[in-house]
């Protein structure tokens, strides 16, 4: 099978169970299986939904086929152009971390740096919307009596609804369980708490506690709820969702309310892709109110928080950092 037939079959959605040619071109040898996995990531990185015309489509279809003659720096650069995602194993030869290809399904490893969001529909039919240093691990196709995502970072889920297939999200060694609903899940690996926040439907929380492997306490978590475990004291926090909520995910905007600096650090820097150093504690605590927009130009969002600081601080930029001093 050439390279244009073979891209022709992924664009056509076919899967390895749908089509026996391609099941048998990519169990042929590793190298086939390794070129699949490349063309499959690339075209899945141009998806977004019904937000991408026809003419977008045909232009990515275009940027993958010059991609893979051997133009990398171009088809990378039509793909942050099109669909805002840049997946960050390039720099090791691969548009996809190659995760294993046991019971004939290849895993799908998307990762989003910071400051780009994307968006990707799971073979199931559900929708996974990732921002901001995020990585998602899905396969090529669910099988067996659960449909099991890996998540690090946070996203927002829209889960295809099948009662005999629960969908789970894993983020590290806890797990969050779904049948069919809308919720969000903010889980890196460097940050002190995991959180899920439910619009809909019905979702379970299952915290490891060690032990065994189904070692697991469940909680449930109510519709307009968030649920946040810290993972130093193992408590578990309750509290309604603000209303700012869908404005983040829908529109890049988020809202804050009397959040510490530190904090509000850990989110810019995720957005804009740069790094926030304090050169004194003080100012780690003081507290602002209103709301940041992906859209936003980090210069003056940075004048915006020292005019609205209580005593104003000065800050530097240098090589993709803000260093922050009284």
């Amino acid at each position: 099978m050439d390279s244009e037939k073979l891209l022709h079959k992924i664009a056509e959605n076919k899967s390895l169970t749908d089509s026996e040619e391609l099941y048998d071109f990519v169990n042929e040898s590793g190298e086939h299986t390794k070129q699949y996995i490349r063309y499959k990531t690339l075209w899945a990185m141009l998806q977004t939904g019904s937000e991408m015309d026809e003419i977008t489509i045909n232009k990515g279809y275009e940027a993958v086929k010059r991609g893979v003659k051997g133009r990398r720096k171009s088809v990378l650069n039509a793909i942050a152009k099109y669909a805002a995602i840049i997946i960050l194993a390039v720099s090791a030869g691969y548009f996809l971390q190659y995760a294993g290809f046991d019971n004939e399904i290849a895993m799908n490893e998307i990762m989003v740096p910071k400051g780009n969001r994307t968006s990707v529909v799971l073979p199931d039919g559900s929708k996974v919307w990732l921002s901001n240093g995020s990585r998602l691990v899905y396969p090529e196709s669910f099988v067996g009596d659960f449909r099991d995502v890996q998540l690090e970072g946070e996203g927002f889920f829209e889960v295809t609804h099948d009662k005999k297939h629960p969908f789970i999200v894993n983020v590290g060694k806890h797990r969050i369980k779904v049948l069919g609903t809308k919720f969000a899940v903010v889980a890196y690996p460097e940050d002190d708490q995991v959180k899920a926040e439910l619009v809909s439907g019905k979702i379970q929380f299952d915290i490891h506690l060690g032990g065994t492997e189904e070692n697991y306490k469940s909680f449930m978590v109510s519709p307009m709820h968030s649920l946040v475990y810290e993972k130093a004291s193992g408590k578990m926090y309750d509290s309604t969702i603000p209303d700012g909520f869908f404005d983040y995910w829908q529109k890049g905007v988020y809202s804050f309310k009397d959040e510490r600096f530190d904090s509000l650090a850990t989110k810019i820097s995720r957005i804009y892709n740069v790094e926030i150093i304090f050169g004194d504690e003080e100012l780690k605590s003081r507290t602002f109110t209103g709301t940041l927009s992906v859209d936003d130009n980090i210069y003056t969002l940075m004048e915006a928080f020292k005019i609205a600081s209580g005593e104003p601080f000065e800050y530097t930029f240098e090589s993709g950092k803000i260093y922050i001093d009284k």
